[in-house]
């Protein structure tokens, strides 16, 4: 696998000489950003990596360096389409470079894992409508453009209105290397790791604990949250100002490169998500992170989640949305500590075995490969 910059892009990605036969094609991957702050950014760092490896792919950053490699110099825009380098990207591309990515590539396969208009109906949060129209047309051009879309689960490719026979379920991932089980806690607490938004199951979540501590005083409550938008800020603000008079809460950010340490610091791990049906297709990358930690977890019976939790008994599933329904599900595992560790190694070794980045990279490059193979796409 190459990655930019290359000294001589030409010695990749040269034209074949007047004579030479080359039956087999470049790849491109574009993987966007090299933040890698939270789960969506290593999600874009990692999702296409095992693929890029495997077919010695020419990887980059942003978009300007896809086109920058393939001016007319490397790929004329009169390149027959069997001699065109396959892309595969992990965002949506801009509209105003969907043209040149369809004359000057084979565009394999895109990442899809948000659909902006469920989700910010979903998160409370209101949406122009000509903006959310605008969102669905450059959504579905997108979805045109790639022969595949991989995706997070079946589900959320029907919510959002994918063609089965071109999506690939890729599923989620962690990075276990860097998320690591910590010591046991010696202070009972409950930990949350999420992006800021009224629709998160916040408020239900602080409300529950507020209960448990009627039988554990000493809980403590760990919220790290990501404002990613001016609203999610002003929210923010809103409920650092709710629950100031609450020591035992704790509000506060953590980097990717901390979050191992941080999320060793609860006991339980919870996913509190509200009913709704975007909630329930989504397969959030903190599920798999708190797996990783070897922490049990407590999540509210949203369809995806809760089949991971109940498949690899990694925690419990609450029997409701209420704060009683997350109370009973923490004072059960705060009151037996075998069954709490037991289920947060069951976690751990299923984010090994299953969900650990490298792995589900493999599965998703097998799969392109077998797609593209059975057309007869022949790769470097």
């Amino acid at each position: 696998m190459s990655h930019e910059p290359d000294p001589d892009p030409t010695s990749a990605l040269r034209m074949p000489v007047a004579g030479e036969r080359r039956s087999f094609r470049q790849w491109i991957v574009l993987r966007a950003g090299r933040d890698r702050r939270w789960g969506g950014e290593i999600r874009r760092q990692m999702i296409f990596e095992r693929l890029a490896d495997r077919t010695a792919a020419l990887v980059v950053e942003s978009w300007p360096y896809v086109q920058g490699y393939t001016r007319d110099r490397f790929w004329p825009s009169m390149l027959p389409p069997r001699r065109r380098p396959f892309l595969a990207v992990t965002e949506q591309p801009p509209e105003s470079v969907i043209p040149w990515i369809v004359r000057r590539t084979d565009p394999v396969a895109v990442a899809i894992y948000d659909d902006p208009v469920a989700q910010t109906r979903a998160l409370g949060i209101r949406l122009d409508p000509d903006q959310a129209l605008e969102l669905g047309r450059l959504r579905r051009l997108a979805m045109a453009t790639f022969r595949w879309q991989v995706v997070p689960t079946a589900s959320f490719a029907e919510l959002v209105g994918l063609d089965p026979d071109r999506v690939i379920v890729g599923g989620n991932g962690t990075m276990t290397d860097e998320v690591r089980p910590g010591p046991w806690p010696t202070v009972p607490s409950i930990g949350f790791v999420s992006g800021a938004a009224p629709g998160r199951g916040i408020e239900p979540l602080v409300e529950a604990c507020r209960l448990v501590r009627s039988s554990w005083p000493d809980l403590r409550l760990y919220l790290w949250l990501v404002a990613t938008s001016p609203s999610a800020n002003e929210y923010l603000d809103e409920l650092r100002t709710r629950v100031r008079g609450e020591p035992w809460i704790t509000i506060g950010a953590v980097p990717h490169a901390g979050l191992g340490e941080a999320l060793a610091r609860a006991t339980i791990l919870c996913i509190p998500h509200p009913a709704n049906e975007y909630m329930d297709v989504a397969l959030p990358v903190k599920l798999l992170d708190s797996m990783a930690a070897g922490r049990p977890l407590v999540v509210t019976p949203r369809r995806e989640t809760a089949a991971i939790v109940e498949r690899y008994g990694a925690g419990l599933v609450t029997g409701g949305d209420e704060p009683a329904d997350l109370a009973v599900a923490f004072e059960r595992l705060l009151g037996d500590e075998v069954l709490a560790q037991r289920l947060g190694a069951a976690g751990r070794e299923a984010a090994l075995q299953e969900f650990d980045w490298k792995v589900v990279g493999d599965r998703i490059a097998t799969e392109i490969l077998a797609r593209e193979g059975r057309r007869g796409r022949r790769w470097r």
